[in-house]
């Protein structure tokens, strides 16, 4: 970075996903979160990239900024990616638009962060939440695995609605043992949060179209078009409510 701007410049290192296990010694190591409650009680399989469990969505995540963010800090807050773009905007003074919902928070380094934090994990799978964490409990209500580095996977499993699954990953990052003492007032309030993340995806514009098939999305270059755009140089086609 030019030395100009390095006291001025926010630098965000991180990552979309944690180690796929399938590509064996490739892949990368995703310890200590082994999500071992899958592999001895399921069948085993991947608990890496593409699951919900901590190996597959747990990584690393490094900022520097000069003059606001102390060197050699670590921070214990419950973040996510998500979190990126409410960040950049409170930085540089933007209004998110008030007539959607955005999942993401600033970061603590922008603004205190609220505890405790309910964060949903997103599962392409399924329609419904099937996990989230809630502070440093991780709650499932689904669990399952892909293939691992020899190709076996374990079995899949959807758990009491009433009594999820749930681990302190405070005390056991690994996943290895369910937190079994909750009280019903404790289960009653993950529900209920469970309840309020469903209820306000399911009232947020979601596109239907299947662009895979629809004529509209065929990519085209026709700046007459509503559903067409050309590139700068005319090499890319991009079909613009692809993005919506």
């Amino acid at each position: 970075i030019n030395a100009e701007y390095g006291d001025n410049t926010l630098i965000i290192f991180t990552s979309d996903n944690g180690p796929w296990e399938y590509k064996c010694d490739l892949a990368g190591s995703h310890l200590p979160f082994e999500g071992l409650y899958q592999k001895s009680e399921y069948g085993g399989g991947s608990t890496g990239k593409m699951t919900t469990w901590e190996g597959g969505h747990r990584v690393p995540f490094i900022a520097s900024w000069p003059g606001h963010i102390s060197p050699g800090s670590v921070s214990d807050d419950l973040s996510s990616a998500l979190d990126i773009l409410p960040t950049l905007a409170q930085i540089v003074g933007f209004t998110l638009p008030p007539d959607r919902v955005f999942d993401g928070v600033p970061l603590s380094f922008v603004q205190p962060a609220n505890s405790p934090r309910v964060l949903f994990i997103p599962d392409a799978d399924v329609e419904e939440i099937s996990v989230f964490r809630w502070d440093q409990y991780k709650v499932y209500f689904a669990t399952f695995s892909i293939p691992d580095c020899a190709g076996k996977k374990g079995k899949d499993r959807l758990h009491n609605p009433d009594l999820p699954l749930v681990f302190d990953l405070s005390t056991d990052p690994a996943e290895s043992t369910p937190v079994t003492n909750l009280t019903k007032e404790f289960y009653d309030l993950l529900i209920n949060s469970k309840n309020e993340i469903q209820e306000s995806i399911d009232n947020t514009f979601r596109s239907t179209v299947d662009w895979r098939k629809d004529e509209k999305f065929v990519a085209c270059c026709n700046p007459d078009a509503e559903y067409c755009s050309c590139s700068k140089f005319g090499l890319r086609n991009i079909s613009k409510k692809f993005y919506m």
